[in-house]
């Protein structure tokens, strides 16, 4: 299934700051809405209620119809979303699930996992991944690894500073509409099947999903901030 490579490069020039879980430079992002839990992305284009309480902390990186963002706690639990423009003109049609699975499948192989996790993180790696079902509709799962990718920091016993400790994420891609969506959240380094997906599942059913029929550009500061305030 062909997609767009200069589409492609466009969309993931968007996300890199909410995988390394720092603030994007001024202006290089916008920057959705989040109040008392609920986040909105730029244009609207979905909404999604915090999985981890309204006084979870945010990293927010969006450039137009493209971005990533990402909920995470003190205790180092983190769920996060990743959204661009679909690459393959098929995906969301009406396609047999071998086809919309090979769409997604792309998506995540060919672009999202190498050009958003493996560039800004070397050493991640795929740990598995295969065609299922999410929520009724066809989906790809995958467990990645990402060496110092938690949002857990420890000091190093030998060191004595601090380090991000490694993370296991799984995740879910799927297309709604025009785009294609990941969602991830932690799980065990050897977790137990795809125990993740009943996380997933609860997070996936805070969002709305809208398609809007332009996104106006408009450039903020992306960064970090607690649920609640208005800055």
């Amino acid at each position: 299934m062909p997609f767009s490579r200069t589409r492609l490069m466009a969309c993931t020039a968007a996300l890199t700051a909410a995988l390394v879980l720092a603030p994007a430079p001024a202006g290089a992002f916008e920057q959705g809405d989040y109040h008392a839990g609920l986040y909105t992305a730029p244009g609207q284009l979905f909404t999604v209620k915090s999985p981890l309480g309204p006084e979870s902390y945010l990293v927010d990186g969006f450039d137009r119809s493209a971005g990533a963002v990402t909920f995470l706690d003190d205790a180092g639990a983190l769920f996060g979303v990743i959204c661009t423009p679909s690459y393959d003109v098929l995906a969301g049609a009406n396609n047999d699930f071998e086809t919309d699975a090979a769409i997604l499948r792309n998506w995540f192989r060919q672009a999202t996992f190498p050009h958003f996790f493996e560039k800004q993180i070397p050493g991640a790696w795929i740990v598995s991944d295969a065609p299922g079902e999410f929520e009724g509709k066809p989906a790809w799962i995958a467990v990645i690894y990402l060496p110092q990718g938690s949002a857990t920091i420890r000091n190093d016993p030998e060191t004595g500073y601090p380090t991000r400790l490694d993370s296991w994420r799984g995740l879910v891609v799927f297309s709604r509409g025009e785009h294609t969506y990941l969602i991830m959240t932690e799980t065990p380094p050897a977790p137990d099947g795809n125990s993740f997906l009943v996380n997933l599942s609860e997070f996936y059913r805070g969002f709305t999903f809208t398609e809007p029929e332009s996104v106006t550009p408009r450039v903020r500061i992306a960064g970090v901030k607690n649920a609640g305030t208005d800055d």
